[in-house]
C-alpha cells in the first residue's frame, strides 16, 4: 500500500519528490488507514508513564542514572492532569485529545489518586515500577505481557471513544533513554557507546561527556550481568 501511495504521488503535477519528507509521512498515514485519501482531523495523545529501577537512587537499590531524581515523573504527571505540561498545552493549541495512563509508577509519599480527566491509571500497573536491571530482572514476564496487553486496550479504546483517525504516543519517566538504549544494544548488538545520549540532561551549553559516560557504564554492567544471550 505505501508503495502505491508512493506511486500515485510521483504522477501528480509536481516534481518527483519534491515535498520531501511530507510525501513519506503521508503515504505512510494513507497505508496505515488503507485509503488514498487519509484524515487526520481527528488526532489524539496516548502517553504511557512508568518509573524504572535503574532510575531509583542507590540507596533504594538503584543507580541514579539520571541526573534528575525519580519522584520527578510523578511531578510531570501532575503537570499533566492540571493541563500546565508542555504536551498539554500543545494539545489544547492543536485540538488533539490527551490521555495519560500510569502503568508504573514508582510509590510516591502518599497515594496519590488521578481523576481520569487526563491521567488514568492501568488495571495492569507494575507496582512500583520495574526493578533495577543492573541486580537482577527488570520485570517478570507476566509483568512484560500484563503492559503490551495494556498497550492494546488503552489504544483501541481512546481511538474508539474519541473516533480518532490517527494516534500519537508519548512515554514519561526517569530514565527512559538508559531502558531503551539497552534494550537497542542487547537485541542489536550494536555498539552502546553509539547508542547512548545525554537524554533529559541535555542543556544549552551541548552534551555532558560525564553524563554519557556513566549511562554507558550502568548499560555495559547490566548486559554483562545478564549476558547477551539472555537478553535475545
Amino acid at each position: 500500500r505505501y508503495a502505491a501511495v508512493r506511486t500515485y504521488l510521483d504522477s501528480l503535477a509536481k516534481p518527483v519528490g519534491s515535498l520531501g519528507s511530507l510525501e513519506d509521512c503521508a503515504a505512510r498515514i494513507a497505508a496505515l488507514q488503507r485509503s488514498a485519501t487519509p484524515k487526520v482531523d481527528s488526532s489524539v495523545c496516548l502517553i504511557f508513564a512508568a518509573d524504572h529501577g535503574v532510575a531509583k537512587d542507590k540507596s533504594d537499590g538503584g543507580m541514579n542514572c539520571s541526573s534528575y531524581p525519580q519522584a520527578v515523573s510523578r511531578k510531570v504527571l501532575e503537570g499533566l492532569e492540571h493541563g500546565i505540561a508542555g504536551a498539554s498545552v500543545l494539545a489544547k493549541c492543536n485540538d488533539v485529545a490527551l490521555r495519560v495512563v500510569d502503568v508504573g509508577l514508582a510509590d510516591g509519599p502518599t497515594e496519590y489518586d488521578w481523576s481520569k480527566n487526563v491521567v488514568h491509571s492501568s488495571d495492569n500497573k507494575v507496582k512500583g515500577g520495574t526493578k533495577n536491571f543492573c541486580q537482577g530482572s527488570a520485570m517478570t514476564e507476566e509483568e512484560v505481557e500484563q503492559c503490551l496487553q495494556s498497550g492494546r486496550k488503552e489504544t483501541s479504546k481512546f481511538i474508539d471513544e474519541m473516533r480518532g483517525n490517527i494516534v500519537l504516543f508519548g512515554e514519561v519517566g526517569i530514565g527512559n533513554t538508559t531502558t531503551s538504549s539497552a534494550l537497542i544494544a542487547a537485541l542489536t548488538e550494536v555498539d552502546v557507546e553509539s547508542l547512548c545520549g545525554t537524554g533529559a540532561s541535555t542543556t544549552r551549553d551541548g552534551i555532558n561527556d560525564e553524563v554519557i559516560a556513566k549511562k554507558i557504564s550502568i548499560i555495559k554492567e547490566a548486559m554483562q550481568y545478564h549476558g547477551a544471550s539472555s537478553l535475545k
